[in-house]
């Protein structure tokens, strides 16, 4: 046998017609130095068959990793060409302000996931933080959430992987990835749990401050009756779709909503709380726990990369820019409507704000605040239809499940179930500051701050000659401030409670 022969991991000829047959000797000797990391079955790869195009193990050109991930980028270009054909008028007019996969719709969605019970929640962190350090607080976070959202695209686009928790395992190792699914989890799930309290919150106001409310709904289990009807007819509908653009229209409404919803705030500041003598007492700075747990409030409602993956895998023409640029036009509505938000709620009550804002106002005798509530009540829907694509997407990693291969039905049993589990939670949990400072500082920690820190140090080549002092300084900024969250935040909310 010549050199060249022998370099063969075996050799095949033609035998009645495609079929073909093997040198065992050879293919001994190959399976010999066969990695322990390959199936048997795999590294036989020569099993007899009548297809001319059966799978040969050895292929590298069939089996390069820049080719698969070639092929699933093509596969995402035709199916997002698809989706941005309009399929009626009102896809034909409306889409050409909020095309699927744009900027624009990219931003939206981000906004309407972070808005919601965040912004109900804007004046307690003021609050407990105090005027000044607030706002810095907010720059800060602002700033590193835009930030993680390039981080996040650029090590998807190093590695060509599509999924936060994949991306996780193969840079920073197996476990890694299992323990964020298990935050993600847990932080989506109280946010759902957030916005089922919320919802109550809402309602209560309506019923408590009305004089024709029936006595049974006055009482809790009335209240908790009516919260299960809406939560049935209007909450569970939305958590049964598959991608995250299906609810592109609803949040561009949602968010109209909320933009009506801040200016009744500083209406009604205007009104009652900048008028009064005196006026309430404003603090600039504060210290100690309670300004632990403002941080984490404002890193609760500030936090989006959940949803970070789903949305560049719908994002038309997708690159770590663009995905930047569209949690930029996110972040930014956000961090306008969180400012007048809290800035005008907390000059209105003042020491007051010790919970949500929603109980802070009477929609009943205010019908601009009313219809407000109203509009609260459409973004808490939707922001509960798009936190349960991060919930059910952490439970599928878990079990190797895609979401776009289940059958509809499956879909909707896995989304049914845990949405009746945040439904019942949130019922009998009786206040929401609990969700902010214990999911927001422990779980909003590590999923906006510190995995996104880690990968991008673990992605390779990471040494400040490399990397430029902006994005070195900008990173470990991003880690301290993540483990701030985690063990400072947390460590306030507990002290909190008890």
């Amino acid at each position: 046998m010549s050199s060249s022969e022998a370099n063969q991991p075996f050799r095949e000829e033609p035998r009645n017609g495609n079929q073909l047959t093997v040198d065992p000797m050879a293919l001994q000797g190959e399976l010999d130095v066969v990695d322990d990391g390959y199936a048997m079955k795999e590294a036989k790869g020569v099993e007899e068959t009548s297809s001319p195009d059966s799978a040969d193990a050895y292929d590298f050109d069939r089996y390069d990793p820049q080719r698969e991930i070639e092929r699933q980028d093509q596969i995402r270009a035709d199916r997002i060409a698809r989706r941005r054909i309009p399929a009626n008028v009102f896809q034909k007019y409306f889409g050409k302000a909020v095309p699927y996969g744009g900027l624009l719709s990219t931003g939206l969605n981000l906004a309407s996931s972070s808005i919601g019970a965040g912004i109900i929640a804007m004046p307690l962190a003021f609050n407990s933080s105090g005027l000044v350090m607030g706002l810095i607080y907010m720059v800060v976070v602002a700033y590193l959430t835009v930030y993680s959202y390039y981080l996040l695209g650029f090590a998807a686009q190093k590695t060509g992987l599509r999924s936060y928790e994949m991306i996780v395992r193969t840079l920073l190792g197996p476990g890694a990835d299992y323990f964020l699914a298990l935050c993600m989890w847990l932080f989506s799930f109280g946010a759902e749990l957030s916005y089922v309290i919320s919802l109550k919150d809402v309602l209560t106001a309506f019923l408590e401050d009305s004089p024709n409310t029936p006595d049974f709904l006055r009482g809790i289990w009335g209240q908790r009756v009516l919260t299960v009807a809406v939560w049935l007819f209007f909450m569970l509908p939305l958590t049964l779709l598959k991608e995250i653009n299906t609810l592109r229209y609803f949040s561009c409404v949602a968010v109209l909503f909320i933009i009506f919803f801040v200016v009744c705030m500083v209406v009604h500041s205007a009104q009652n709380g900048l008028r009064q003598h005196p006026r309430p007492e404003i603090k600039m700075v504060n210290t100690g726990n309670t300004a632990i747990g403002g941080l984490t409030t404002f890193v609760f409602a500030f936090l989006s990369q959940l949803n970070a993956m789903e949305v560049a895998e719908e994002l038309y023409k997708p690159s770590p820019l663009r995905l930047t640029l569209g949690a930029s036009v996110g972040v930014a509505i956000v961090f306008v409507l969180y400012l007048f938000a809290g800035l005008f709620g907390y000059l209105d009550f003042g020491p007051k704000v010790t919970t949500s804002a929603l109980k802070m106002y009477n929609p009943v005798q205010d019908p601009l605040m009313g219809v407000g509530y109203g509009g609260i009540m459409l973004k808490l829907c939707v922001g509960y239809g798009l936190h349960m694509i991060p919930v059910r997407q952490a439970v599928y990693y878990c079990f190797r499940a895609d979401v776009h291969r289940l059958p509809w039905w499956k879909n909707a049993c896995v989304c049914t179930f845990l949405a009746l589990l945040s439904l019942v939670a949130g019922l009998f949990i009786p206040s929401i500051n609990v969700v902010f400072g214990l999911v927001g500082g422990f779980c909003g920690g590590f999923i906006g701050f510190i995995y996104p820190a880690f990968m991008m140090m673990y992605a390779g080549n990471w040494t400040f000659s490399s990397v430029g002092w902006f994005h070195y300084f900008s990173t470990y900024l991003l880690l301290i401030v993540g483990v701030i969250g985690v063990v400072w935040g947390t460590a306030s909310s507990i002290y909190g409670e008890i």
